[in-house]
């Protein structure tokens, strides 16, 4: 089961790792209105380790205030804890040993085309092309 307490990618090689292999989630103006997204299934790489970590990221050539880009991390985080097709997606990563790393992106200011439902719908389509990639690699 998903933890109350998602965890976010902190080392650098992990990183580097989910640009490198990633694939894409979702594109922008094509799947998603506002989030795009890219992940790596991958091993565990050690027992204890989180199932799902991700990477939220609001670039400063879309919004340059921090505050509001600070904002939209909050959004993505919170649609991600409450997201159904996200925990579902969790416990499927759990239930076969692996780690799931995903980055998902803002690609616009908050606006009246880029605000929470908006952030809350992209991630829900982000969990259910998630759920469907995973259904085809098992």
């Amino acid at each position: 089961m998903m933890n109350s307490r998602i965890q976010t990618i902190r080392l650098q090689r992990d990183i580097d790792e989910l640009f490198a292999e990633g694939r894409s989630l979702g594109r922008t103006g094509k799947d998603t209105l506002v989030v795009s997204g890219k992940y790596l299934l991958r091993e565990l790489p050690e027992p204890n380790a989180p199932a799902l970590l991700l990477l939220y990221h609001a670039p400063k050539k879309f919004t340059k205030p921090a505050h509001e880009r600070n904002k939209l991390k909050r959004w993505m985080r919170e649609a991600v804890r409450i997201s159904d097709q996200m925990k579902n997606v969790s416990e499927l990563v759990e239930g076969n040993s692996k780690q799931l790393l995903i980055l998902m992106r803002i690609t616009q200011p908050p606006s009246k085309d880029c605000n929470w439902q908006h952030i809350e719908g992209d991630v829900k389509k982000i969990g259910e092309v998630l759920m469907t990639k995973l259904l085809q690699n098992k």
